[in-house]
């Protein structure tokens, strides 16, 4: 079977869709084992009146049960959230932020000035850390729902756009159908008219699903989930624009084939009624 039309950017988006899935897992695996080795770090107790966010000392006084000569510094921290936050393998092609700029984006300025300021770890300061990893864990395992649906949607829609666009080579572009029987027509416009109708209702299908569409809250994210999904591609809603573009496509063969029957002094509808289906015993 020959294809007429291919949803190529519905494809490219299914490529950008796999890349995040596989990029988000490993995000979320990286802030599980950051959450894991910053709580199970020594650390030492604080003066409440030299405690960087001035919480009351009921908090702060927790006593480790280790010896505060023992207790963790802060760039002991700043290791750690290398050696797994900033070192998943798309880093640098995806992010490239530093050290600081990484915290400052998925814990917040606060967190991030704290980390960078202080000399060890109090147990506040681990509790918070922990806290902000944690929420930044789910907010990718969020994010990875939401991908697995899309991915799903994408492939539903390029399955159906291939098989709706499929085998219109005779009609599509035919220049002349003055060879065509009265049948052929008919059946040409039934068909044409068929597939445009099954477009338009992926079309509505395809927007109702994004007006539903929410991302996750994290640091990093702040645009609506088509933007932050697909600006690396030259449209934003891929699925949308080869539907559309698949309609126009049908949308003109449709116009030639009419223009063939009312040449011939018959409405589609009458080339229906009146063209014969076959001999009957």
């Amino acid at each position: 079977m020959t294809t007429r039309f291919v949803p190529t950017t519905t494809r490219s988006a299914t490529e950008v869709v796999e890349s995040d899935r596989e990029w988000t897992t490993d995000e979320r695996d990286a802030f599980a084992t950051f959450t894991d080795r910053i709580a199970d770090l020594d650390v030492v107790a604080v003066n409440p009146t030299t405690d960087e966010f001035q919480q009351p000392s009921t908090q702060l006084l927790a006593q480790s049960p280790h010896n505060s000569n023992a207790a963790t510094t802060l760039e002991e921290v700043h290791d750690i959230y290398r050696e797994t936050v900033m070192a998943v393998d798309h880093y640098a092609d995806v992010y490239d932020d530093t050290l600081e700029e990484s915290l400052a984006q998925e814990f917040g300025l606060e967190v991030a000035t704290t980390v960078r300021a202080s000399d060890q770890l109090t147990p506040q300061l681990r509790d918070q850390l922990v806290e902000c990893s944690q929420q930044a864990r789910e907010s990718r395992h969020s994010l990875l729902q939401g991908l697995k649906s899309e991915h799903s949607a994408l492939e539903t829609a390029d399955e159906k756009l291939t098989r709706l666009g499929s085998d219109l080579d005779g009609t599509v572009g035919t220049r002349s159908f003055e060879n065509w029987t009265a049948r052929e027509l008919a059946d040409a416009d039934e068909r044409l008219r068929s597939r445009r109708h099954e477009c338009e209702q992926l079309l509505t299908d395809r927007q109702a699903t994004l007006s539903e569409q929410r991302v996750p809250s994290t640091h990093r994210i702040d645009h609506e989930f088509n933007e932050y999904l697909y600006g690396s591609l030259s449209v934003t809603y891929p699925v949308v624009s080869d539907t559309t573009s698949l309609i126009g496509t049908l949308r003109t063969a449709h116009q030639s084939v009419d223009r063939a029957l009312t040449g011939r002094g018959l409405s589609s509808d009458e080339e229906s009624a009146t063209a014969p289906r076959g001999k009957c015993d």
